[in-house]
């Protein structure tokens, strides 16, 4: 979990809104011809001082322009493209509906403009629905997928700095019988406030992804096994003591198991994930609810 994340929710709003924008575009170039090709007083969307904060695009923007995603240069290039292309229009708007015409190079240019935000918009659409396509759509967390190339990420980082890395698989203790007594519905609810108590718990610069059913595959930079196991422990005793909500009128417990090994430069993941999963065996052995480590014993 990084501080640019973004969440499922946050990405599909942002796809959303900014194919809205370039259909708003689209739209207000047509009430922008009208004016300039009937001779009527241009339309207040066109002209107005404001015109590109009353947008749909501007007010989304300036409703959560503080949040960590407008921080991105590609946004402060749409912004700025956006608010110049309105101003441009007014001015040949007003002129275009008093004189007789429009000089061709100034048309050419907001032209110019409008292409450029649709591409610019248009871009950073395609980007965020790809990082959309990479999120487990019920958790929202990362896929087995892009785990792999970061996890090699992070080797290679280690290789390079010395500094130590431990990933852990979780298993939710007892999800069939979740399933088989309340149902489904209850199970997949059980699976996205498990996965939220995981992220609100771990460090910043940790890592949760969907392993598979009920798994998932955490990753702790500059951790050493027995670091990575205090972060856990902490996680897995919040979890034992937080009821979820099933419906109304009841509500469950449930525990986590935890198995830890140390991400190893020379070692492949496969080999490491698989230490991992012996680790987890050895927990749910013990009696579930507990974070242990690989050793060279288990074998």
């Amino acid at each position: 979990m990084t501080d640019s994340a973004l969440s499922r929710r946050q990405l599909e709003e942002t796809v959303r809104e900014l194919e809205a924008a370039m259909e708003e575009t689209r739209q207000w170039l047509a009430l922008f011809h009208r004016a300039l090709i009937c001779k009527t007083p241009p339309d207040p969307e066109v002209v107005t001082e404001d015109a590109h904060r009353m947008s749909r695009f501007g007010r989304w923007y300036s409703t959560n322009r503080d949040d960590d995603i407008f921080s991105q240069p590609a946004f402060a290039t749409l912004v700025s493209i956006h608010q110049g292309l309105y101003a441009h229009a007014a001015t040949l708007a007003v002129r275009g509906w008093k004189d007789d015409s429009v000089p061709t190079e100034e048309y050419d240019a907001l032209l110019h403009k409008i292409e450029s935000f649709n591409e610019q918009a248009g871009r950073m659409a395609r980007a965020f629905r790809a990082a959309l396509s990479d999120l487990d759509p019920l958790t929202g967390t990362n896929t087995r997928m892009t785990m792999e190339k970061e996890l090699l990420r992070e080797q290679q980082r280690m290789r390079r700095s010395g500094r130590p890395c431990s990933i852990a698989i979780a298993d939710i203790d007892r999800f069939k019988s979740v399933n088989d007594t309340y149902g489904h519905q209850a199970g997949d609810r059980v699976l996205s406030r498990i996965t939220r108590l995981i992220e609100d718990t771990l460090r910043p610069y940790d890592s949760i992804y969907r392993f598979g059913g009920e798994e998932f595959l955490i990753c702790l930079p500059d951790s050493g096994p027995e670091d990575a196991r205090r972060v856990l422990d902490r996680v897995r005793k919040l979890i034992s003591e937080t009821p979820i909500a099933l419906d109304d009128a009841e509500s469950l417990l449930v525990t986590v198991s935890f198995g830890v090994a140390q991400l190893v430069p020379r070692r492949s993941l496969k080999e490491i994930t698989e230490r991992a999963d012996r680790a987890l065996y050895e927990a749910k052995n013990n009696g579930r609810d507990q974070v242990v480590v690989w050793t060279a014993e288990l074998v």
